[in-house]
């Protein structure tokens, strides 16, 4: 298989990875066949329309998609070359500058593990065959170590080269988000604290993984117990440097998503963006805050600007899509949903915002296609698919399979999300149901929104509603 080197940078066309001097480069495998049908054909302009085939041959796919892969690639390769090496062709398409030698794959290729710790158990060789063997996004493990792993604001000082190397790896994997990748995190940001232990990064980040073990309900312990060891490690980071942003981040998601103090959870989001603007999970976690209360323009803002901080967190994107569909910016939401997915297959929550936006616009195939999707990779999820599926059935006139697929749901009241029994009763025309639905969403996240949210506009007239979510009083 051939092997494409250009400036710094080293293209193995097999396993879809790019290096520059030997470090891996994290890149989802959607945007690095992007780049690899650039730069076989230097200089020539390759079409969008051939673009979208080559890299998403599987169809249904926006044109955002691809632009927001060719702005991720910039922002990679400008991270070690100063060259603009991708230009736009206005109206056509995009063409590769730069020079570009191909061979053949060599027969030995460097070790992707050189300089780290030889512990066994986590030797990113052996991380990189067990990925392969789930066939998820992590096939390029250890390109986690991005061109800014370890930054800090000018003047602060800078993690060890080992440290900062595994810093990046762990948070690659925190990024993910899974169960399996967030362990590994706590393992590599562990190993960060061995190395650089006089250093508040690795202790914060530490707090960031348990802090996320909590809000995912992962892990053998309760949410409670990963929780205060989230609060321990940031208390810990805050003695070392108490200007680290990164655990007054910290600190702020702990108290939001334990509901013990979320006005104090903001203001130490804020103060966090205030010592360093430019640390992306902390304009998530503001971001997402923003979104429970409704203020969505300041919201897909923060969340902007932390997928421009960090490309590569499959958590941001996500979130991304969501923030765009409430905002009814729906081809957005889509095109985020499928980034998403592209960076991480195991994320099928993003297949909700995909299949709603669909569904706003009027795409009911398309919708059930990524609802049924989402319930094959989620068998759990029977019911909360048979409420949303409910709601396109109603909505294509087909109400015998409406009526049967809403019972499925209400079978199962546990296992389903009010607002999306609430819109299938809407959809079928019957609005006091759907308001009695979503009085059980008082005083959960996501509350502000329900006036936001198209699928239930037709109930915004209805003064029960409005009692419940305050039509106008939170629609930014």
């Amino acid at each position: 298989m051939s092997i494409y080197e250009f400036g710094p940078f080293h293209l193995d066309a097999e396993q879809l990875l790019l290096s520059a001097g030997g470090v891996p480069i994290a890149l989802g495998p959607k945007v690095v066949e992007t780049l690899l049908a650039l730069v076989e054909h230097p200089g020539e302009v390759l079409s969008k329309a051939a673009l979208l085939h080559r890299v998403w041959p599987e169809g249904f796919v926006e044109e955002a998609n691809l632009a927001q892969n060719v702005y991720v690639l910039r922002k990679a390769l400008h991270g070690y070359w100063d060259a603009e090496a991708i230009a736009t062709v206005p109206r056509r398409g995009y063409r590769f500058l730069e020079p570009v030698t191909r061979h053949e794959r060599r027969l030995a290729e460097p070790r992707l593990s050189a300089g780290l710790p030889s512990r066994p158990a986590l030797r990113p060789g052996r991380m990189l065959a067990v990925a392969a063997t789930l066939a998820v996004a992590l096939s390029i493990a250890l390109a986690g170590v991005a061109s800014n792993a370890g930054n800090r604001p000018t003047g602060a000082p800078k993690l060890s080269a080992q440290g900062a190397r595994l810093y990046a790896i762990g948070r690659y994997y925190w990024n993910q988000r899974t169960v399996s990748s967030l362990q590994k995190s706590l393992s590599y940001f562990a190993q960060v604290v061995d190395t650089d232990p006089r250093d508040a990064r690795g202790y914060a980040a530490l707090a960031d993984a348990n802090a996320m073990m909590d809000d995912y309900g992962y892990g053998s312990q309760k949410p409670i117990v990963y929780r205060r060891r989230a609060r321990a490690y940031a208390s810990k980071a805050l003695a070392i440097d108490p200007n680290s942003a990164e655990a007054y981040a910290a600190l702020g998601i702990i108290d939001i998503d334990g509901g013990t103090d979320s006005t104090h959870g903001m203001t130490d989001l804020r103060h966090a963006i205030a010592l360093d603007s430019g640390y992306g999970p902390a304009h998530q976690w503001y971001g997402i805050a923003l979104l429970g209360q409704g203020n969505v323009r300041q919201a897909l803002d923060q969340l902007q600007t932390a997928a421009d901080l960090d490309p590569l967190s499959v958590s941001t994107t996500a979130w991304l899509s969501s923030a765009a569909y409430y905002s009814h910016r729906y081809g957005e939401a889509i095109a985020y949903a499928r980034q998403t997915l592209d960076m991480s297959p195991s994320r099928t929550d993003v297949l909700l915002s995909m299949g709603a936006s669909y569904e706003a616009l009027g795409q009911y195939a398309y919708a059930i296609d990524a609802y049924k999707t989402y319930g094959q990779k989620c068998p759990s999820c029977a019911p909360e698919v048979s409420a949303l599926l409910a709601r396109v059935y109603a909505l294509q006139h087909h109400l015998p399979a409406a009526h049967a697929a809403l019972a499925s749901a209400q079978a199962h009241p546990k296992n389903v999300s009010p607002d999306d029994v609430a819109a299938a009763f809407a959809a079928i025309g019957e609005p006091t149901k759907a308001v009695a639905w979503l009085e059980r969403l008082r005083g959960h996240y996501g509350h502000a929104l329900l006036s936001l949210d198209p699928r239930l506009e037709t109930l915004h007239d209805d003064a029960q509603f409005q009692r419940i979510a305050g039509v106008g009083a939170n629609a930014t």
